[in-house]
Protein backbone atom coordinates (compact mmCIF):
# COMPACT_ATOMS: atom_id res chain seq x y z
CA UNK A 1 0.00 0.00 0.00
CA UNK A 2 1.42 3.42 -0.88
CA UNK A 3 2.16 5.63 2.11
CA UNK A 4 2.17 9.37 2.72
CA UNK A 5 3.79 10.99 5.72
CA UNK A 6 2.70 14.28 7.25
CA UNK A 7 5.08 15.94 9.71
CA UNK A 8 3.26 18.49 11.85
CA UNK A 9 4.95 20.90 14.24
CA UNK A 10 1.97 21.01 16.60
CA UNK A 11 -0.90 18.62 17.22
CA UNK A 12 -3.45 20.81 15.40
CA UNK A 13 -1.37 21.94 12.42
CA UNK A 14 -1.96 18.86 10.26
CA UNK A 15 -5.72 19.39 10.35
CA UNK A 16 -5.87 22.89 8.93
CA UNK A 17 -2.71 22.68 6.83
CA UNK A 18 -3.04 19.22 5.28
CA UNK A 19 -6.46 17.83 6.23
CA UNK A 20 -7.76 17.90 2.66
CA UNK A 21 -4.68 16.18 1.27
CA UNK A 22 -4.85 13.53 3.99
CA UNK A 23 -8.53 12.79 3.35
CA UNK A 24 -8.02 12.72 -0.42
CA UNK A 25 -5.12 10.29 -0.22
CA UNK A 26 -6.83 7.94 2.24
CA UNK A 27 -9.76 7.77 -0.18
CA UNK A 28 -7.31 6.90 -2.95
CA UNK A 29 -6.02 3.96 -0.90
CA UNK A 30 -2.94 5.49 0.68
CA UNK A 31 -1.86 4.73 4.20
CA UNK A 32 -1.50 8.21 5.71
CA UNK A 33 0.62 8.66 8.81
CA UNK A 34 0.84 11.91 10.77
CA UNK A 35 3.76 12.60 13.09
CA UNK A 36 3.22 15.47 15.53
CA UNK A 37 6.56 16.80 16.72
CA UNK A 38 4.93 18.55 19.68
CA UNK A 39 1.52 18.80 21.26
CA UNK A 40 1.37 22.59 21.02
CA UNK A 41 0.89 22.68 24.77
CA UNK A 42 2.24 26.19 25.21
CA UNK A 43 1.88 28.60 22.32
CA UNK A 44 -1.08 27.06 20.53
CA UNK A 45 -3.16 26.10 23.57
CA UNK A 46 -4.02 29.55 24.89
CA UNK A 47 -7.74 28.81 25.37
CA UNK A 48 -6.92 25.74 27.47
CA UNK A 49 -4.85 27.85 29.82
CA UNK A 50 -7.36 30.73 29.92
CA UNK A 51 -10.44 28.56 30.47
CA UNK A 52 -9.07 26.21 33.13
CA UNK A 53 -7.36 27.81 36.13
CA UNK A 54 -5.97 24.41 37.19
CA UNK A 55 -4.42 23.70 33.76
CA UNK A 56 -1.00 22.06 33.77
CA UNK A 57 1.36 21.22 30.95
CA UNK A 58 0.54 17.50 31.39
CA UNK A 59 -3.21 18.21 31.17
CA UNK A 60 -2.74 20.39 28.09
CA UNK A 61 -0.69 17.67 26.39
CA UNK A 62 -3.30 15.03 27.23
CA UNK A 63 -6.13 17.12 25.81
CA UNK A 64 -4.19 18.01 22.66
CA UNK A 65 -3.26 14.32 22.24
CA UNK A 66 -6.92 13.27 22.44
CA UNK A 67 -8.04 16.00 20.02
CA UNK A 68 -5.35 15.09 17.49
CA UNK A 69 -6.19 11.38 17.69
CA UNK A 70 -9.83 12.16 17.03
CA UNK A 71 -8.99 14.43 14.07
CA UNK A 72 -6.63 11.84 12.56
CA UNK A 73 -9.29 9.14 12.88
CA UNK A 74 -11.85 11.35 11.12
CA UNK A 75 -9.36 11.89 8.27
CA UNK A 76 -8.53 8.17 8.09
CA UNK A 77 -4.92 8.62 9.20
CA UNK A 78 -2.68 7.02 11.76
CA UNK A 79 -0.98 9.36 14.21
CA UNK A 80 2.19 9.33 16.27
CA UNK A 81 3.61 11.84 18.73
CA UNK A 82 7.24 12.68 19.45
CA UNK A 83 6.82 15.38 22.16
CA UNK A 84 9.83 17.53 21.19
CA UNK A 85 8.63 20.50 23.25
CA UNK A 86 6.72 23.57 22.25
CA UNK A 87 7.85 27.18 21.96
CA UNK A 88 10.60 26.47 21.28
CA UNK A 89 10.53 23.24 19.33
CA UNK A 90 13.85 21.62 20.29
CA UNK A 91 14.45 18.03 19.22
CA UNK A 92 16.84 15.83 21.11
CA UNK A 93 19.22 13.67 19.10
CA UNK A 94 17.11 10.65 20.06
CA UNK A 95 13.89 12.29 18.83
CA UNK A 96 15.52 13.22 15.52
CA UNK A 97 16.75 9.65 15.07
CA UNK A 98 13.28 8.34 15.97
CA UNK A 99 11.80 10.44 13.17
CA UNK A 100 14.44 9.08 10.78
CA UNK A 101 13.52 5.55 11.90
CA UNK A 102 9.84 6.27 11.19
CA UNK A 103 10.79 7.40 7.69
CA UNK A 104 12.81 4.23 7.13
CA UNK A 105 9.94 2.11 8.44
CA UNK A 106 7.26 3.78 6.31
CA UNK A 107 9.27 4.50 3.16
CA UNK A 108 6.66 7.11 2.15
CA UNK A 109 5.98 8.07 -1.43
CA UNK A 110 5.78 11.68 -0.26
CA UNK A 111 6.25 13.80 2.85
CA UNK A 112 4.15 16.89 3.62
CA UNK A 113 5.36 19.37 6.22
CA UNK A 114 5.57 23.09 6.89
CA UNK A 115 6.95 25.77 4.60
CA UNK A 116 10.44 27.20 4.87
CA UNK A 117 9.18 30.53 6.21
CA UNK A 118 6.53 31.58 8.69
CA UNK A 119 6.94 35.04 10.20
CA UNK A 120 4.44 34.33 12.97
CA UNK A 121 5.55 30.96 14.32
CA UNK A 122 9.17 29.87 14.25
CA UNK A 123 8.25 26.31 15.28
CA UNK A 124 6.76 25.80 11.79
CA UNK A 125 9.91 26.35 9.70
CA UNK A 126 11.86 24.57 12.43
CA UNK A 127 9.60 21.53 11.89
CA UNK A 128 10.46 21.70 8.19
CA UNK A 129 14.17 21.76 9.05
CA UNK A 130 13.76 18.79 11.40
CA UNK A 131 11.89 16.85 8.70
CA UNK A 132 14.66 17.59 6.19
CA UNK A 133 17.40 16.60 8.62
CA UNK A 134 15.63 13.35 9.52
CA UNK A 135 15.08 12.58 5.82
CA UNK A 136 18.78 12.98 5.10
CA UNK A 137 19.67 10.72 8.05
CA UNK A 138 17.08 8.13 7.02
CA UNK A 139 18.10 7.94 3.38
CA UNK A 140 21.85 8.02 4.01
CA UNK A 141 21.59 5.40 6.72
CA UNK A 142 23.81 7.22 9.16
CA UNK A 143 22.02 7.32 12.45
Amino acid sequence: MPTGLVISAHAADFVWRAGGAIALHTRKGYRMVVVCLTYGERGESGPLWRDAPDMTEAKAKAQRHAEAEQAAALLGAEIRFLDMGDYPLQPTREALLTLADIMRELRPEFILTHSMEDPYNYDHPRARDIAQEARIIAWQGNG
